[in-house]
């Protein structure tokens, strides 16, 4: 199996996953977010270019891969944070509950 398959598979497979579990609101995506991180596109290029074996480089691709998220969940949650404490913060919880409320009555 070729390193750069395998690279696109996982890519693929993450957006597909992701916006599977975005579109059902499993989770709460944010393109924004991943742009932040674009620098692991880097890491995952410089695991791809490594000399070694290929099961190694789908195993560090794997871990690489399980940091992006984790990078992903600590910058989304300082993201709420910051605008929860704001104007904008405030807006959407009365968003939120005026969207509950107008679900509710029917």
């Amino acid at each position: 199996m070729k390193s750069r398959n395998l690279f696109l598979g996982i890519i693929i497979l993450f957006i597909g996953v992701v916006s599977l579990l975005a579109s059902l609101d499993v989770i709460d995506f944010s393109w924004r977010i991943v742009w932040k991180l674009w620098p692991m596109v880097l890491i995952f290029i410089g695991i791809i270019v490594l000399p070694i074996q290929d099961w190694l480089k789908a195993v560090l691709l794997v871990i690489a891969l399980a940091i992006g998220v984790w990078l992903y969940q600590a910058e989304s949650k300082k993201m709420a944070e910051r605008y929860s404490s704001t104007w904008v913060g405030s807006i959407r919880q009365w968003w939120d509950n005026v969207d509950y409320d107008i679900f509710h009555l029917f």
